[in-house]
């Protein structure tokens, strides 16, 4: 019997994981397992427990570890906070994972972005990041590359990240979820 399924956020010196408890049929609690989030990602089954054991995840327990990464990740991403660039750096996620689109961030954030690596297009209150995101089909049948922008609107003072854009662009092409938005 599994239950008490924590999300564990990520640090720069421990992984994100998902911990849950095994207990015997009589409710006796007999280990702790931890699922690697990135590994469990990646298709990985099997993870360690405390008592030395690997416990090789079903269906249902794939199902319930993912509700529980959802939930957990939900808490970072759709908090309504201002995002810092010391909240992501501390979260453990990936860019992708840590920023809705809409979201307010600060400048150390952006210029973390823009200085990683060459920009791939900035001017004054709108920053692409150099490397592309994901090449998407244009709707004209060419594929073209995404960059995480962010801008600067109507006179704001904050930086609001708008999406992964085609170049030049403040329109989000790829949601959430990862699935492509149709290009017009």
């Amino acid at each position: 019997m599994y239950e008490n399924f924590n999300y564990i956020r990520g640090t720069p010196s421990g992984a994100e994981s998902v911990e849950f408890d095994i207990r015997s049929q009589s409710g006796e609690y007999i280990t702790t397992c931890v699922v690697n989030v990135n590994r469990f990602l990646n298709g990985i089954k099997t993870h360690p427990c405390g008592d030395g054991d690997d416990l090789r995840l079903g269906k249902t327990t794939d199902a319930t570890v993912l509700k529980t990464l959802r939930e957990g990740r939900s808490g970072i991403k759709y908090s309504g906070l201002l995002k810092t660039f010391d909240a992501w750096n501390g979260s453990g996620l990936s860019l992708f994972d840590f920023l809705a689109v809409g979201d307010k961030v600060d400048d150390a954030l952006v210029e973390e972005q823009r200085d990683c690596v060459p920009p791939h297009r900035v001017m004054r209150g709108y920053m692409q990041a150099g490397e592309a995101f994901r090449h998407i089909p244009d709707g004209l049948g060419d594929n073209h590359p995404t960059y995480t922008t962010f801008t600067k609107m109507n006179g704001s003072t904050t930086w609001t990240f708008v999406g992964y854009c085609f170049s030049g662009e403040a329109i989000n092409r790829v949601q959430d979820n990862g699935i492509v938005l149709k290009a017009v």
